[in-house]
């Protein structure tokens, strides 16, 4: 497998100062060369490995804590399980497909919602969970406004094009994941290496991938030039590049919403976990997944910038609410298509 050199990595700190386009001022050098970095990043792979975004590594240590504490737990029974009408609660292992041409995946989740909109049930949980939780999201709430200025400067767009999106927060949601240890026959899928989450795309606008101390061990991605997949299972083993990143930060990717906003200047990109080695198989490995969409009553619609008498506008205006609906509806039915 070939192995990627590095994704572009970027620190975000220059929009988590109070000065330049935080403030409403012409942007500093710094946030101009981080806009490019974005950009050049968004274009050419749609993934990042970000730093500076104010996650610190005490409270990155109680969260990855906590989160260990929920999965060795002897009584998962108590947890509030999961159901798609309030995307809150434990997911048991091997019930979820992020690709539905694939067997149910090697990994169990507890997703949490963002309040006021949602009140998390945080009954079963360690004592110590639902306060790190907590604090994690006001870190991403901030994070994903900047980021989100920080990806405006970087295309040319309105300052607060994507961040007025973001005020409820009522569809963002914060996963928690576990993939136990395995075997690397478990799977009995014909790919070159067993696969712990089938290919596929974010839905949202981008999302913060948290790094426990396994790194991004095992996940790979389909850079953009080398076109999309996610539908049907086999051949598609060509093209995967291993994601080589420092167990730190977060790894940020572009969702199938922000493709749209941008009328595909920026494309959601495929990515995958495999079991890389048997090594990697025996061990226990933890991530955070924050999924930042836009809230329910947000309009996505695509800027004239993007639009050209070369390239037409793709995509309709949509409310944040009703593009999550019609994503759902195509994993729930992969074969029809959703226009």
């Amino acid at each position: 497998m070939e192995v990627a050199p590095s994704i572009p990595s970027v620190d975000l700190s220059p929009f988590f100062a109070e000065k330049g386009v935080i403030v409403g001022a012409a942007p500093t050098p710094d946030q101009i060369e981080c806009g490019k970095v974005i950009d050049a990043a968004c274009r050419e792979h749609g993934f990042l490995h970000a730093t500076g975004f104010g996650l610190s590594k005490e409270l990155s240590e109680q969260v990855f804590n906590a989160s260990k504490d929920l999965f060795q737990s002897t009584d998962k029974d108590s947890l509030r399980p999961w159901h798609a009408s309030h995307n809150m609660g434990y997911i048991p292992d091997r019930t979820e497909s992020h690709n539905p041409s694939r067997p149910p995946e090697m990994k169990e989740a507890f997703n949490v919602q963002f309040p006021p909109a949602h009140t998390n049930d945080f009954r079963g949980t360690p004592a110590t969970f639902a306060n790190a939780a907590q604090e994690l999201q006001s870190v991403i709430r901030l994070a994903s406004k900047r980021y989100a200025v920080a990806c405006a400067l970087a295309l040319g767009l309105p300052i607060d094009m994507f961040k007025k999106t973001l005020c409820d927060f009522d569809l963002c949601t914060l996963k928690y994941l576990h993939y136990p240890p395995c075997r690397l026959e478990d799977t009995g899928i014909e790919t070159d290496k067993p696969i712990r989450i089938g290919e596929h795309t974010d839905f949202g606008a981008f999302t913060f991938l948290l790094l426990g101390e396994n790194g991004a061990d095992g996940l790979q991605i389909k850079p953009v030039a080398m076109g999309a997949v996610g539908g049907d299972a086999g051949g598609e083993q060509d093209g995967w590049l291993d994601v080589d990143v420092p167990p730190s930060g977060a790894i940020i990717n572009t969702g199938a919403l922000m493709a749209r906003w941008t009328n595909d200047e920026w494309r959601a990109t495929a990515h995958r976990v495999i079991v890389p080695s048997v090594e990697a198989a025996s061990r226990h490995r933890y991530s955070i997944a924050c999924f930042v969409d836009p809230d329910s009553t947000a309009m996505v619609t695509v800027h004239d910038k993007f639009v050209t008498a070369d390239k037409p506008c793709l995509y309709k205006p949509i409310s944040g609410l009703a593009f999550l609906k019609m994503k759902l509806a195509e994993v729930e039915n992969p074969k029809k298509s959703v226009i």
